[in-house]
């Protein structure tokens, strides 16, 4: 019995070690390695890729890790494993991390993807991660670089997040990331997809202008019934100027907090979804070279605080603003913007109305008069606490309201100076007694840990964000062109052209 107990002390500690094997990880450096590994690799498993070039990786992940034991694969030096050719990921399984690989010089079948399907990486499980990843102008396919995706029988991934990611030179159609929980928009008035809880934060998007509606940097849901209950967060946006649309939220209760939009030739959309949050958002434009946008927004009981805006230049065709409140019919295509919080928000030399409150009304009309709806103006707004000022010579007035209707909406501690108001509305000129106003009453949004009224009565707080607080830890140097010059680089702007003529013809 000694004997056995003593051969017992022995073996105890080599099981132990059998049984963690995978966490210490297992480096792979080549596409069939990395397959069979991935498919015996068990939670908590690290497998490392090492260094090189993996053309026409095929990567589909489908175990499962465990909470607090996911499954890594990641570059063994971050940045020096490339994604290329004919590439695609899918994250079938849950409780996955995709780490450090650079995506670039692709050349998927154009045939074989589209809008709105899948994503060079595709995520079909709940519980994923996509952390310090790069893609930079991949190839000429017209698909999202990342989706959360049905699986075929129609499950809805929840609780991922992407994080200090980095996109540029997008040069095909379809959003960056699409975050979705229906195959498709549901506009009959039916319950839409389920809620998501996923968070994308400490991201960096630049990508070039495309015609038309052609995809922006993230969409999340498509329609209004949708339920999203994503926290999107911490992110910059610099000259992501790929439609109209920077972001474009389709779905309920998401939370947009602590963002930067710097000299981005759109507006961040509340498009379809009540009951949304933007929170200390920077919105800022600080050259004449482009229009530049701030929000844009569609629904109601929409929670807008804390946001800085301040817009050397607005866009043209939008109504030249830094805030828009949709004119129309209320839960329609073109929903009407009414009842909501607008509230401790900063207009700082917009160069433009600070809030328009009927863009694009003749098109909003029109619609209207075609499908037997109301048309409307914003109303029931609680506008508190809002700071407008100009000391620069822009020839606009702070408000533009052609219907006299917004002088009607409910007005305090708002101060206005430096230019003329525009509507008949009683705020204070003086601008050394502002103060944010104090919020007490808004309901926090199920999974999103934010206090909403402790930060909305703080006011504005902290700076623009920089690309050193949001690149992946690895990744000193900004990648593409568009960014830092307005322009694609020459052989990028030779595939681009390439792609909008394919489109075109299609």
């Amino acid at each position: 019995m000694k004997m056995l107990n003593k051969l017992a002390g022995y073996l105890l500690p080599i099981m132990v070690l059998l049984n963690v094997a995978p966490c210490l990880g297992q480096v792979v450096a080549s596409n069939e390695t990395l397959y069979q590994v991935v498919k015996e690799v068990k939670p908590g498993g690290l497998v490392q890729i090492a260094d090189g070039t993996y053309k026409d990786v095929q990567l589909i992940v489908s175990n499962s890790g465990k909470s607090g034991l996911p499954i890594t694969i990641k570059a063994l030096n971050p940045g020096k494993v490339f994604f290329t050719g004919d590439a695609k990921v899918e994250l079938r399984g849950e409780h996955l991390i995709l780490e450090g690989i650079w995506f670039k010089d692709g050349n998927r079948a154009i045939q074989a993807w589209k809008s709105h399907g899948p994503g060079l990486v595709a995520i079909y499980g709940s519980y994923n991660r996509i952390t310090a990843c790069v893609f930079d102008c991949f190839d000429e396919a017209n698909s999202a670089y990342i989706t959360t995706s049905l699986t075929e029988d129609g499950k809805v991934p929840q609780h991922c997040r992407i994080d200090h990611c980095s996109f540029t030179d997008k040069i095909t159609f379809d959003q960056v990331i699409n975050l979705n929980n229906t195959a498709r928009a549901i506009k009959d008035g039916s319950v839409g997809g389920p809620a998501m809880y996923h968070r994308v934060d400490h991201c960096f998007f630049s990508n070039p202008q495309k015609p038309g509606n052609a995809g922006g940097g993230i969409r999340i849901g498509y329609y209004r019934n949708d339920i999203g209950r994503c926290l999107v967060d911490s992110n910059l946006f610099m000259r992501q100027d790929s439609e109209a649309e920077i972001i474009t939220s389709k779905s309920q209760e998401n939370v947009y907090y602590g963002n930067t939009y710097l000299n981005c030739q759109g507006t961040m959309n509340f498009r379809h979804g009540d009951h949304q949050v933007a929170i200390n958002n920077f919105y800022i434009g600080n050259d004449q070279r482009f229009g530049y946008g701030g929000m844009f927004v569609w629904g109601s009981r929409h929670v807008i605080a804390c946001n800085y805006f301040e817009l050397s230049e607005t866009i043209k065709s939008r109504g030249n603003a830094a805030l828009y409140l949709n004119p129309g019919a209320m839960a329609s295509e073109h929903a009407l913007a009414f009842d909501m919080l607008i509230a401790n928000n900063a207009f700082i030399n917009v160069n433009g109305y600070a809030i328009h409150f009927n863009p694009l009304d003749e098109r909003r009309k029109e619609y209207c008069a075609a499908n037997g709806l109301k048309f409307e103006t914003p109303h029931q707004l609680m506008l508190k606490g809002n700071l407008f000022f100009k000391d620069k010579p822009y020839v606009y007035p702070f408000f533009k309201d052609d219907y006299f209707i917004a002088g009607k909406n409910s007005w305090t501690g708002n101060v206005a100076s430096g230019a003329e108001k525009g509507i008949p509305v009683n705020i204070s000129a003086n601008r050394s007694a502002y103060k944010p106003v104090k919020i007490k009453d808004i309901q926090p949004i199920e999974g999103i840990a934010l206090d909403l009224n402790a930060l909305i009565s703080k006011g504005i707080t902290g700076k623009p964000l920089s690309w050193d607080e949001v690149r992946p830890y690895w990744l000193k140097e900004m990648p593409g062109t568009y960014a830092l010059t307005a322009r694609l680089s020459a052989v990028r702007a030779a595939k681009f052209k390439a792609v909008i003529k394919r489109n075109k013809e299609h």
